[in-house]
């Protein structure tokens, strides 16, 4: 085993015993003082190794609660494994130089051995020392380390003790957060059953038989003496969400996960719903013995959502795009055409003449211009482009991933003809016509900020050359060009 996955399992192994940091322990610190005594030395700790530090759980003697890892003798212990003894830190080239030998506590003498704990595998993980120091040098005696070792093994049943302690809390926090969740989700389903619209049910795996809440049954639109469709259930769930149900449904078997999801729902009448449907595994002696769940009719809440996202991605007069759905879609396009290395082209399209229809015939014709020239944008697009109303009289398309220049400039020619309209009203007549302005992403690095500028440049060329036409950004050698 490499140094690092060594160090990550003496590591993990610490933080699992969940002793670093904790208060002082009589028992500890009776053993620390025991080897001191023993021993006859000036300082003695029981050391746990961090990664970036040393933290003594028990210390006798002028020793900080902790210090760093670096330089300091009983890391040295806890990565090889192995008892250590330094006769005289000042004559060991590993700590001549240790601060901790250069200044206070002013180490000279060290004798450590290993403190380890035993995984539930059964290997044995280091991961701290029980060690004695001095200030003063000393030659090593043969039952320096023998004492030190005895005495390491009661330090390792104190700490497997405490963990054993440790892990007997923990199960029984489980035990009360598992009657507690148990309580819950029965206050739960009692309460989902007094709420309209939905229901509790509950699968049983070895009978493979369901049982349904009331709610279940008027969600479905059966009366409940019919009982529970065991054969038909997932047939009131359209595809592709049947497919998606029943996906969801073998995950949780096979992980134990809950889900929950939205699908669309066809009741026993014939009538569409929206549903969300919950599900998470029952377990008795740790064996998955039912599915149990929620179903809740949200069609209102779900409706609701479509009509708000809806109003929010379109412009209210002309039920096109508004501004923040074209940039959206736009830069979806952009996203696809660096992926394909293709290109994709905008148009930017400003009406001539709208002003005077506003002024000469009033708002409510300006208004009706406006939804003209949407219903034309609408039926040039039946191929995959997008239109939009940016705002005021500007329009916008995002053209189709597949239209060439030749399409384009059919396309164009085309919607500049359709764009010619002729208002009347109260004895006046007003002409409104579109100027387009064209550039390809090609040319704008699929830029969206660049591509749109290189369009507006486009359309503003159009309107100096000539009001009604449309004109194409050109960058170098790039002679594209709708007239």
């Amino acid at each position: 085993m490499s140094n690092n996955k060594r160090e990550a399992l003496r590591q993990k192994a610490l933080a699992e015993i969940a002793l670093l940091d904790t208060p002082p322990e009589r028992e500890f610190d009776v053993l620390a003082k025991l080897a001191q005594r023993m021993l006859g030395t000036g300082m003695s700790s029981i050391t746990l190794v961090a990664p970036e530090r040393q933290w003594f759980k028990a210390r006798c003697g002028p020793l900080a609660p902790q210090t760093p890892r670096a330089q300091a003798f009983c890391p040295v212990v806890v990565e090889t494994e192995a008892p250590l003894t330094v006769a005289d830190a000042r004559l060991d080239p590993r700590f001549a130089e240790s601060p901790f030998v250069t200044g206070a506590p002013n180490i000279r003498y060290y004798a450590g051995v290993p403190v380890r704990i035993q995984q539930p595998e059964g290997d044995w993980v280091t991961i701290g020392t029980l060690c004695v120091l001095d200030e003063q040098p000393r030659e090593p005696r043969p039952t320096d380390l023998e004492v030190l070792e005895e005495l390491a093994c009661v330090a390792e049943a104190l700490i497997e003790a405490r963990a054993v302690a440790l892990r007997a809390a923990g199960a029984a926090e489980e035990r009360r957060l598992a009657v507690e969740r148990l309580e819950r989700e029965r206050r739960q389903f009692k309460q989902a059953e007094r709420m309209a619209d939905m229901g509790s049910y509950r699968y049983d795996i070895e009978k493979q038989s369901t049982a349904w809440s009331d709610g279940v049954f008027a969600i479905h639109e059966r009366p409940v003496s019919s009982g529970v469709p065991n054969s038909e259930v997932l047939n009131y769930f359209p595809e592709p969400d049947r497919t998606a149900f029943v996906a969801a449904v073998m995950r949780t078997l096979n992980t134990g996960e809950p889900f929950e999801m939205d699908a669309d729902f066809v009741t026993a009448k014939g009538n569409p719903r929206r549903v969300r449907c919950s599900c998470e595994i029952e377990l008795a002696k740790g064996k998955p013995v039912a599915l149990i769940g929620l179903i809740q009719d949200i069609t209102e809440r779900h409706d609701l959502e479509q009509r708000l996202r809806h109003q929010a991605c379109t412009d209210d007069l002309t039920q096109l795009a508004n501004r923040a759905e074209f940039h959206r879609v736009l830069d979806a396009r952009l996203r696809e055409a660096r992926l394909a290395d293709g290109d994709v082209a905008v148009l930017l399209i400003d009406l001539d003449g709208f002003k005077g229809v506003n002024d000469v015939l009033g708002h409510a014709a300006g208004d009706a211009v406006l939804r003209r020239v949407a219903d034309r944008l609408r039926a040039s697009c039946n191929d995959g482009g997008v239109p939009a109303r940016l705002g005021g009289d500007e329009f916008a398309i995002v053209m189709s991933a597949d239209l060439d220049c030749v399409g384009l400039d059919r396309k164009v020619r085309r919607l500049l003809h359709d764009l010619e309209i002729v208002v009347d009203g109260q004895g006046l007549i007003a002409r409104v016509t579109g100027t387009i302005g064209i550039a390809w992403s090609s040319a704008a690095a699929q830029d969206r900020d660049v591509l749109l500028r290189q369009a507006d440049a486009a359309l503003y060329a159009a309107k100096r050359t000539r009001k009604g036409t449309a004109q194409t950004f050109q960058a170098g050698t790039d002679d594209r060009q709708v007239g």
